[in-house]
């Protein structure tokens, strides 16, 4: 939720957290979650830390430089990616 507001300038609620944890630098896991906005959030748009914000769909996910860390991530929840997780 921080993350979404410093850096989209969204205010969001989380909803349920995707199965699955990816190591990153020790001690830190990355853990995803799908959230929704909440009523009354701004749309959002790139804030800290982003140049562009930009919706993918599934065919089109690579499009993105993944950072190294995040790609095993995207690898195993994209093909999730509208299926209501």
């Amino acid at each position: 939720v921080r993350e979404l507001r410093e850096e989209l300038g969204v205010d969001a609620e989380p909803v349920d957290r995707v199965p699955g944890e990816w190591p990153l630098r020790a001690p830190y896991v990355l853990h995803v979650w799908t959230v929704r906005l909440r009523p009354g959030s701004p749309l959002p748009r790139p804030l800290q830390d982003h140049d562009e914000l930009r919706w993918l769909t599934p065919d089109r996910i690579w499009e993105v430089d993944w950072l190294d860390q995040d790609v095993p991530a995207v690898r195993e929840v994209a093909p999730t990616i509208g299926r209501g997780v």
